[in-house]
């Protein structure tokens, strides 16, 4: 969540931290599946401050558009491309009218959004409508039953922030909402996490059913995400295909999706 017209530090440094998670590890892993960004067209879904996006671009992706909910991310997007030729705008995949629809494109790209969605098969279906008959989805997210599935790290209170805080009995429903001094967006956005629940299994039931199918799946106990946090990603390997366990222990997974 981040004020219109404001750019700090913080800006900045989440602005190069997504371009280094999309440059070091999920460009890396898109060519290992085939799907290579040079000379394609990329729309990033909920694009935050656009690094990502413009690392998209500096791998030689042709054409790269992208969109966000909140509009101190787009600003701060557009100041922070430079001189890159990025298609920039609000939008809303909740809204029937939604930015960029007049293209279809090579690679649909959805960076931890998709588990704090609702109408997730509705949402499903507009990301497909985005693609080429020949195009590719990647989405990513933290599993909710991984250590920090429900994002408690956003939290103030110290102790709130423990691994697998949310998975508490109770927690969400009677100690989350007296905690003191908490931003209210972020204990509804704990508590809509909650009720969504978006790990791995359900994931892939709600691809099978809109027609789609998976055809990459990386999943980590380490994610590229916890750079920021000075650690190294470390891939799970065939420990993700474990029911339960691998829901647990992958703190973050990324899919490669393909129409039938």
């Amino acid at each position: 969540m981040m004020d219109a017209g404001v750019m700090t530090d913080q800006t900045r440094n989440y602005w190069q931290y997504e371009y280094d998670v999309a440059a070091k590890y999920m460009i890396p892993l898109l060519e290992q599946w085939g799907a290579l960004v040079r000379g394609t067209s990329v729309i990033d879904v909920g694009c935050g401050e656009g690094g990502g996006l413009c690392a998209m671009f500096d791998a030689g992706a042709a054409a790269c558009h992208g969109f966000d909910i909140e509009v101190g991310r787009v600003e701060a997007a557009k100041e922070l491309k430079g001189e890159r030729p990025l298609s920039l705008t609000l939008g809303n995949l909740y809204e029937a009218q939604l930015p960029f629809t007049e293209n279809r494109y090579d690679l649909v790209v959805l960076h931890d959004v998709f588990e704090h969605l609702e109408r997730k098969d509705e949402v499903m279906q507009k990301l497909a409508a985005y693609a080429k008959p020949s195009g590719r989805i990647m989405i990513t997210f933290p599993p909710y039953y991984s250590a920090y599935g429900a994002h408690q790290q956003l939290l103030r209170t110290s102790w709130a922030k423990l691994p697998f805080f949310h998975l508490l009995p109770f927690t969400l429903s009677k100690i989350l909402p007296r905690l003191k001094g908490e931003h209210p967006y972020y204990i509804d956005e704990i508590t809509k996490l909650g009720k969504l629940k978006m790990g791995m299994k359900k994931f892939e039931a709600i691809v099978a059913r809109n027609g789609l199918s998976v055809a990459g799946k990386q999943a980590y106990l380490i994610s590229p995400n916890h750079i920021r946090f000075g650690l190294k990603p470390l891939p799970a390997g065939k420990v993700s295909e474990i029911p339960i366990l691998g829901e647990v222990v992958c703190t973050g997974v990324v899919y490669l999706l393909r129409k039938f």
